[in-house]
């Protein structure tokens, strides 16, 4: 049985009385499903039911949609599986309890997800973003030490951005790790720490879904167990 379906049944089951849980995507037909699918369900709740009492496991990134008519929830699990909920009825899903670096998170889930999968047109679309923030962090490295924010000439800092250039010319298939994201992920997290001394960056979930992708779906739930070992 692959993770999907697992996590379909456990959902299912977990769901507050009187909710309908509905296959969506490709998981409905399991002929399409690949180490890069994620479980795409339509829920409708009867009442607000916390995330990790649906899942059972935490959320280590997520993007929150809400209007009147419902919610979208894509979140990022922190064994890399990626679920995708489109609520509707009176309930949400709630307690996601973000984290400092959530957008950057979830940017690098998608970012992986599209690469992998070969799109590279939105895939660097994506990670021109994260190089982005991380050019960002680099910036404010800069003005906090000449203490100004008006620059007239460049610096030694410039060699900051020699490395977000370098990192342009590697390949964007993913298949070499570390993968060109988790590479920009670790240059944002080192450029960030300097800023933020109680900042902790936490990218082992984004290898674990990088680990689901590039490995068969046959020995995902393997490798996953595997993964997770060497990790305690």
């Amino acid at each position: 049985m692959n993770w999907q379906a697992g996590l379909f049944a456990a959902i299912g089951a977990a769901a507050p009385f009187g909710a309908a849980v509905t296959l969506r995507g490709s998981a409905t037909d399991p002929a399409l499903l690949d180490g890069w699918s994620d479980l795409d369900l339509g829920i409708e709740l009867p009442s607000d039911v916390e995330i990790t009492d649906l899942v059972g496991v935490q959320v280590w990134a997520v993007e929150d949609v809400r209007d009147h008519d419902g919610q979208t929830c894509r979140t990022v699990l922190t064994d890399g599986r990626r679920l995708d909920l489109s609520v509707t009825g009176p309930g949400r899903v709630v307690g996601f309890g973000l984290a400092a670096d959530n957008d950057v998170r979830f940017l690098a889930a998608t970012a992986t997800a599209k690469l992998g999968r070969g799109d590279r047109l939105i895939g660097l679309h994506l990670l021109l973003e994260l190089w982005q923030h991380s050019l960002v962090q680099a910036m404010q490295l800069r003005d906090r030490d000449t203490g100004s924010t008006v620059h007239r000439l460049g610096s030694e800092h410039d060699q900051l951005a020699d490395r977000i250039g370098q990192l342009a010319t590697m390949a964007l298939d993913l298949q070499d790790r570390p993968t060109v994201v988790e590479r920009t992920v670790e240059l944002y997290a080192a450029w960030r720490s300097e800023l933020d001394a109680d900042y902790r960056p936490d990218w082992q979930p984004l290898h674990r879904l990088t680990d689901l992708g590039l490995i068969d779906l046959g020995l995902t739930e393997r490798g996953l167990t595997e993964r997770e070992s060497s990790d305690r």
